[in-house]
């Protein structure tokens, strides 16, 4: 009877690895997307504390990403993907008055200052070398629809730049743009790294046994950016900055996918 049992199991589970072998498959998708981009930040970044009894509002930019997603696809429902792709975040914050006891301060002559009153617009872009690991779960025939859920690794690129735009009444100045490093130094804003989760709910349309046009819905909440060793002017003197920064981005993707077969003793 024993040996019934395990020959019986052994039996399964070589059906199951020839099934798990003949529908595994390799995945190449190049995607592109574009998608809404908007920071939530606190304590020392919230210019709302600076500027009290004035309107600031902070907003989304429209940014896009694009890359290559790589993965294995087995059992013809499940998948773990990867990949890189480029990808932009960002925001915009608008700060406003028109109460003219509680102005801008102007300092356009250091030594006779004046005030004024209006509006500017700070806008913040900074890019990222992003990196999804993701398990996919998809059901369906030709049409299918799935999810991917997983942590994403983002690494930063190039320089943080923001951008600022004056718009005061009677006062004309021009456009300020600025460019920060990122790192752990004293003097770096964010880090160079940070993680995020990712869901990408989607629908696909299988256009041979082998390729499939896919459209997602994008959603990521990014963990905080800022580096704790900025150092930032406090009422007694410098010190370390007290805020946190997370990014959100909203937006859809079109993805084609490619799948190559894995099957015993065929050469490809």
């Amino acid at each position: 009877m024993k040996k019934t049992v395990i020959f019986s199991m052994t039996l399964l589970m070589t059906a199951f690895a020839a099934k798990m072998q003949a529908q595994t498959s390799f995945i190449i998708s190049p995607e592109v997307g574009i998608h809404t981009s908007k920071s939530k930040v606190t304590g020392d970044l919230d210019v709302s504390e600076f500027y009290q009894g004035m309107n600031v509002d902070t907003r989304s930019i429209f940014s896009y990403q694009g890359g290559i997603g790589l993965g294995i696809q087995f059992a013809g429902s499940w998948a773990i993907l990867t990949g890189a792709r480029y990808n932009r975040k960002g925001s915009r914050t608008t700060v406003e008055t028109r109460n003219p006891n509680n102005p801008f301060l102007v300092m356009l002559d250091p030594e006779n200052p004046t005030t004024d009153v209006g509006e500017f617009t700070t806008t913040t872009q900074h890019s990222w070398l992003s990196i999804p690991i993701l398990a996919r779960a998809q059901f369906g025939g030709k049409f299918k629809g799935g999810l991917a859920i997983g942590p994403q690794i983002n690494m930063a690129l190039g320089k943080i730049k923001e951008v600022t735009d004056y718009n005061l009444e009677n006062t004309n100045l021009s456009s300020d743009e600025d460019t920060y490093s990122f790192g752990s130094s004293t003097s770096d804003p964010l880090k160079k790294s940070h993680i995020s989760l990712l869901v990408l709910p989607y629908i696909s349309y299988d256009m041979s046994e082998k390729s499939s046009l896919r459209f997602s819905m994008m959603i990521e909440s990014g963990g905080n950016m800022v580096n704790d060793s900025f150092v930032v002017m406090g009422n007694n003197g410098l010190r370390n900055i007290n805020a946190t920064m997370r990014n959100t981005q909203v937006g859809i993707m079109l993805s084609y996918e490619y799948r190559l077969n894995f099957k015993s003793g065929t050469k490809y």
